[in-house]
Protein backbone atom coordinates (compact mmCIF):
# COMPACT_ATOMS: atom_id res chain seq x y z
CA UNK A 1 0.00 0.00 0.00
CA UNK A 2 2.68 2.22 0.75
CA UNK A 3 4.41 1.99 -2.51
CA UNK A 4 0.62 3.03 -4.29
CA UNK A 5 0.45 6.33 -2.45
CA UNK A 6 4.06 7.38 -2.82
CA UNK A 7 3.67 6.45 -6.33
CA UNK A 8 2.54 9.97 -7.69
CA UNK A 9 4.74 12.01 -5.32
CA UNK A 10 8.14 13.76 -6.96
CA UNK A 11 11.03 13.93 -4.79
CA UNK A 12 9.59 17.12 -2.50
CA UNK A 13 6.39 15.36 -1.93
CA UNK A 14 7.94 11.87 -1.04
CA UNK A 15 10.45 13.64 1.48
CA UNK A 16 6.86 15.86 3.20
CA UNK A 17 5.40 12.10 2.96
CA UNK A 18 8.39 10.99 5.11
CA UNK A 19 8.83 13.51 7.59
CA UNK A 20 5.42 13.26 8.46
CA UNK A 21 5.74 9.66 8.75
CA UNK A 22 8.54 10.07 11.45
CA UNK A 23 6.39 12.93 13.32
CA UNK A 24 3.52 10.96 13.62
CA UNK A 25 1.61 7.08 12.70
CA UNK A 26 -2.16 8.06 12.00
CA UNK A 27 -4.85 5.54 11.52
CA UNK A 28 -8.30 4.46 11.32
CA UNK A 29 -8.96 2.13 14.05
CA UNK A 30 -13.10 2.00 13.05
CA UNK A 31 -14.81 4.78 10.73
CA UNK A 32 -14.88 7.80 11.93
CA UNK A 33 -12.56 7.54 14.63
CA UNK A 34 -8.69 8.80 13.87
CA UNK A 35 -5.75 7.17 15.82
CA UNK A 36 -2.68 9.58 15.79
CA UNK A 37 0.57 8.45 18.18
CA UNK A 38 1.89 11.18 19.99
CA UNK A 39 5.17 9.64 21.65
CA UNK A 40 6.24 6.83 23.17
CA UNK A 41 7.77 6.92 27.18
CA UNK A 42 9.35 4.25 29.75
CA UNK A 43 8.32 4.34 33.13
CA UNK A 44 8.64 2.36 36.34
CA UNK A 45 5.16 3.09 37.55
CA UNK A 46 2.10 3.85 35.40
CA UNK A 47 -1.33 5.05 35.80
CA UNK A 48 -4.25 2.48 34.74
CA UNK A 49 -6.70 4.79 33.15
CA UNK A 50 -9.13 3.78 31.01
CA UNK A 51 -9.72 6.05 27.26
CA UNK A 52 -10.81 8.13 26.95
CA UNK A 53 -9.69 9.08 30.62
CA UNK A 54 -12.18 8.52 33.00
CA UNK A 55 -12.55 8.09 36.94
CA UNK A 56 -10.39 5.01 37.21
CA UNK A 57 -7.69 5.77 39.19
CA UNK A 58 -5.55 2.26 39.89
CA UNK A 59 -1.41 2.31 39.27
CA UNK A 60 0.70 -0.57 38.86
CA UNK A 61 4.42 -0.67 39.29
CA UNK A 62 6.91 -2.82 37.01
CA UNK A 63 8.46 -5.78 38.98
CA UNK A 64 12.77 -6.12 38.33
CA UNK A 65 13.62 -6.67 34.74
CA UNK A 66 10.41 -4.56 33.24
CA UNK A 67 9.45 -1.31 32.39
CA UNK A 68 6.03 0.12 31.56
CA UNK A 69 5.79 1.49 28.01
CA UNK A 70 3.73 4.02 27.57
CA UNK A 71 2.18 4.67 24.26
CA UNK A 72 0.09 8.19 24.06
CA UNK A 73 -2.50 8.32 21.09
CA UNK A 74 -4.09 11.18 20.21
CA UNK A 75 -8.07 10.34 19.14
CA UNK A 76 -10.30 12.57 16.63
CA UNK A 77 -14.50 11.00 16.71
CA UNK A 78 -16.09 12.24 13.44
CA UNK A 79 -19.96 12.53 13.08
CA UNK A 80 -19.75 9.86 11.13
CA UNK A 81 -18.52 7.84 14.26
CA UNK A 82 -21.01 4.63 15.36
CA UNK A 83 -20.34 3.83 18.75
CA UNK A 84 -19.59 -0.07 19.71
CA UNK A 85 -17.18 -1.68 21.91
CA UNK A 86 -13.66 -2.10 21.26
CA UNK A 87 -11.10 -4.55 22.01
CA UNK A 88 -7.78 -3.55 24.24
CA UNK A 89 -5.13 -1.85 22.14
CA UNK A 90 -2.18 -4.26 21.74
CA UNK A 91 1.81 -3.54 20.64
CA UNK A 92 4.29 -5.76 19.51
CA UNK A 93 7.86 -6.09 19.27
CA UNK A 94 10.50 -6.47 16.49
CA UNK A 95 10.09 -10.03 16.96
CA UNK A 96 6.34 -10.17 16.57
CA UNK A 97 5.36 -10.84 20.35
CA UNK A 98 2.38 -9.20 21.59
CA UNK A 99 1.99 -7.19 24.66
CA UNK A 100 -1.67 -6.05 26.49
CA UNK A 101 -2.32 -3.61 28.07
CA UNK A 102 -4.63 -3.30 31.45
CA UNK A 103 -6.82 -0.43 29.94
CA UNK A 104 -9.72 -0.77 28.05
CA UNK A 105 -11.82 1.91 25.88
CA UNK A 106 -15.47 3.46 27.52
CA UNK A 107 -17.55 5.93 26.23
CA UNK A 108 -15.28 6.02 22.86
CA UNK A 109 -17.50 8.84 21.33
CA UNK A 110 -18.21 10.81 24.23
CA UNK A 111 -16.18 13.75 23.26
CA UNK A 112 -15.12 15.18 20.07
CA UNK A 113 -11.15 14.92 20.64
CA UNK A 114 -8.63 13.58 23.28
CA UNK A 115 -5.93 11.56 24.25
CA UNK A 116 -5.10 8.26 25.69
CA UNK A 117 -1.86 6.78 27.20
CA UNK A 118 -1.91 3.37 27.24
CA UNK A 119 0.77 1.53 29.58
CA UNK A 120 2.39 -1.93 28.49
CA UNK A 121 4.33 -4.17 30.48
CA UNK A 122 7.65 -5.00 28.53
CA UNK A 123 10.71 -6.50 28.83
CA UNK A 124 13.49 -3.81 29.65
CA UNK A 125 15.36 -3.37 26.08
CA UNK A 126 12.13 -4.43 24.07
CA UNK A 127 11.86 -2.00 21.10
CA UNK A 128 8.00 -1.50 20.17
CA UNK A 129 7.39 -2.28 16.32
CA UNK A 130 3.09 -1.36 16.20
CA UNK A 131 0.28 -0.39 18.10
CA UNK A 132 -3.05 -2.18 17.24
CA UNK A 133 -5.86 -0.91 17.65
CA UNK A 134 -9.09 -2.49 16.32
CA UNK A 135 -8.37 -3.43 12.73
CA UNK A 136 -5.58 -0.33 12.39
CA UNK A 137 -1.81 -0.98 13.28
CA UNK A 138 0.25 1.99 14.00
CA UNK A 139 4.07 2.22 13.46
CA UNK A 140 6.04 3.02 16.59
CA UNK A 141 9.48 2.31 15.68
CA UNK A 142 10.24 5.87 15.09
CA UNK A 143 8.96 6.97 18.32
CA UNK A 144 10.30 3.91 20.49
CA UNK A 145 14.26 4.20 19.68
Amino acid sequence: MAKRLLAGFGISGLLAVVAAGQAASKAQPLPGLDATVTKVEHAASASLRDCPPGTNTVSAVTRPGETFAMVTVAFKVSATFKASPMKRPTVTDGADKKYNTPSQFVDVGSVPEYSCTFPFRIPDGTKLKALQIETASLDLSTFDK
